[in-house]
């Protein structure tokens, strides 16, 4: 029987997979599937993942997908066996090595669907930014304000999929979290679940990427309900109009600033690389 399905989505992560990889095989009393969904991946990342030493507790499956990241986690997703599943980036980690038992015990003896935690922002190089706990569930302000939960602190059972229907957004967060927050019982831990490292190339970090997430959130909120110009609209409004007058860059620097001021060096988003303008051009 496995206990966790863990989805890590990856595209030439051989800096990252590593230590993802070590995070999860160091967890104990629990039975674990972890499903890599590679893009095709052109540097290490499958070699790594397939010398890395493990317990006999552990099954890696590599699977591949071309497909932007949200569409490979929701194919992890539906691909696994696991009573509890939770997906993470490649260069995110499980917070410790009791953090699984601690959700399974949880999970085990409550009547509940989905867990969600604390989390820890790392920096690029590991270290401790800050630890986060979130607020309880608010159902009305994640769909019309912010999505404050974070999707690698994130559990769920796999029998949820009993009563909802799987669908290709399940992988992206915000969609899944509004697809289900108001149909199953949720559970709130202040536990630190997970580490989340911030960097400036990653799908949220990055300032040109983040515009695709900026786009995709409000498409999501009004699929579910949200009102007009609720705070993800007036988002993509602002970048739409700021765009049309040329003045992008603004954002771009008090951006950088915050980063500077959260990480300690400057940042550089790389608006003309190969890897910004794959990702602009995915259909997320």
């Amino acid at each position: 029987m496995i206990d966790f399905s863990i989805v890590i989505p990856t595209k030439n992560e051989e800096k990252n997979i590593k230590k993802c990889l070590e995070s999860i095989i160091n967890q104990k009393k629990v039975n674990i599937e972890i499903l890599i969904v590679d893009g095709y991946s052109t540097d290490e990342t499958i070699i790594i993942s397939k010398k890395i030493k493990k317990n006999k507790n552990i099954i890696i499956r590599n699977i591949f997908f071309r497909g932007p990241a949200e569409k490979a986690i929701a194919k992890g997703i539906h691909l696994a066996k696991g009573k509890y599943i939770v997906f993470l980036g490649a260069d995110d980690r499980i917070y410790s090595y009791k953090t699984l038992s601690e959700i399974n015990e949880i999970f085990e003896n409550k009547e509940i669907d989905i867990i969600y935690g604390g989390y820890q922002l790392i920096k690029p190089n590991e270290k401790k930014i800050k630890d986060i706990i979130p607020d309880k569930v608010n159902y009305k302000r994640i769909l019309n304000s912010e999505n404050y939960i974070c999707a690698t602190s994130l559990y769920f059972r796999n029998t949820i999929f009993n009563k909802v229907k799987k669908d290709q957004d399940d992988g992206y967060d915000f969609a899944f979290i509004l697809k289900t927050f108001n149909k199953f019982k949720i559970y709130k831990t202040n536990k630190i679940l997970s580490k989340f490292k911030i960097h400036p190339m990653s799908n949220s970090g990055n300032f040109y990427k983040n515009l695709k997430n900026i786009e995709k959130d409000w498409e999501i909120s009004k699929k579910y309900g949200g009102y007009i110009f609720n705070n993800y609209h007036r988002r993509l409004l602002i970048i739409n109009i700021l765009s049309f007058l040329g003045l992008l860059q603004l954002a771009e620097f008090k951006r950088k600033l915050s980063w500077k001021k959260m990480i300690g060096t400057n940042v550089n988003f790389k608006k003309n690389s190969e890897e910004v303008n794959f990702r602009l051009k995915q259909k997320v």
